[in-house]
């Protein structure tokens, strides 16, 4: 087939450029592809991070769609209807692009009607409330042929918005494109920390995530005497005063390092093989990558049961759950799991289980649903 993909992709930073840029490595194997890139991603206003770039020159596709222009969403769309496509797969993560994703998508069903549309739903409705969002996700995906779910609560999203949605589900891959894991002891010593248990608490941090509900069962689990660490590694993407001051409240400083940055993909090796644990407290979500980053290391995961995470632990195997905002369970199963060593024994399991989130598997169901309608 002949596909293009429009996405958000290196330069850019975050998961779902990391995403389009597996996705493209191991699509490109058996069909022709081009990445539709944005030329402007958010305006600097509405961006809360430090940069939305890679440190790198790395650009992935063609930079196109310039997310504040209608102009520029006319003109791509006429662009890709002559561009000969079969499929033409639209990366969906938030509604704050669904104005210039539609516009485009309109344009190639007016000029190009035998190219089919899919969405590829990461997300649907936000985890932070957005004025419209659920209109505008309506007209966008309306106007798709087919779509890729990654969760049930894609799935569920996905049928409330539009009526017999023409859908697959297809789990979150293995992002196995990171450097391979190193001697626990090796890592550790690089990043400073000596305690014999590291807990992982790896990504962007924002209020949906529960970062506050891991510092507060930390406090619980320092009434234990267990010696365990808390690595925080990631970029604050909200007021981090407000975490500062419950680290400081609950007196717990001695028991965390917080590397406040992008983590480049360089160094992700050595923050997971330093670990033990990785926890995903989130008090929403669909899905995450963070989970398949810890799974191509074989480390396990604690998560919050909320949206599509506890579908992808084989609890007591692969990690556990618990109850979101219960920081009194967390520390719970924290300490317990942590005094038996039981974290150290899933690894073996771990590595078997995760081949049913292969990149082949995945590939696969886009195929599918391009010759389902």
């Amino acid at each position: 087939m002949h596909i293009a993909i429009i996405s958000v992709a290196p330069p850019y930073r975050g998961g779902i450029s990391k995403f389009c840029s597996i996705l493209v490595e191991k699509i490109s194997i058996k069909h022709l592809v081009k990445v539709i890139n944005f030329k402007r991603q958010y305006p600097n206003l509405l961006f809360p991070g430090k940069s939305q770039f890679l440190d790198s020159t790395k650009i992935l596709g063609e930079l196109c769609i310039d997310s504040m222009n209608p102009i520029n969403w006319f003109n791509v769309g006429r662009k890709l209807s002559k561009g000969k496509f079969d499929l033409i797969i639209f990366n969906i993560w938030n509604p704050f692009f669904s104005p210039c994703l539609s516009i485009i998508s309109l344009q190639i069903r007016r000029k190009s009607p035998n190219t089919k549309l899919i969405s590829l739903c990461h997300n649907i409705l936000p985890h932070e409330k957005t004025p419209f969002s659920n209109l505008l996700m309506e007209y966008l995906l309306n106007g798709m042929h087919g779509h890729i779910v990654l969760s049930n609560q894609t799935e569920n999203e996905l049928q409330e918005i539009i009526d017999n949605p023409n859908y697959i589900k297809c789990f979150h891959p293995i992002y196995d494109s990171y450097p391979s894991k190193i001697n626990k002891n090796d890592a550790k010593k690089e990043l400073k920390v000596t305690s014999e248990n590291i807990i992982l608490f790896f990504g962007l941090i924002r209020s949906y995530k529960g970062f506050d509900v891991l510092l507060k069962a930390l406090s619980n689990l320092k009434k234990k005497k267990l010696d365990f660490h808390l690595l925080v590694a990631g970029e604050c993407y909200e007021n981090k005063n407000k975490y500062i001051d419950l680290i400081n409240e609950l007196k717990i400083n001695d028991l965390i390092t917080w590397h406040d940055l992008y983590i480049p993909d360089s160094e992700v090796a050595t923050y997971f093989s330093a670990s033990e644990v990785v926890v995903l407290p989130y008090k929403s979500a669909s899905q995450s990558g963070i989970a398949q980053i810890a799974y191509n290391y074989d480390i396990p995961i604690i998560v919050s049961d909320v949206g599509g995470l506890p579908e992808i632990v084989d609890s007591g195997k692969t990690g556990y759950i618990f109850k979101s905002e219960d920081h009194v369970m967390l520390s719970q199963i924290l300490y317990e799991k942590l005094l038996k060593n039981k974290f150290k024994e899933m690894g073996v399991f771990i590595s078997s289980y995760k081949e049913k989130f292969s990149w082949k598997t995945f590939i696969s169901g886009i195929e599918n649903i391009y010759k389902k309608k």
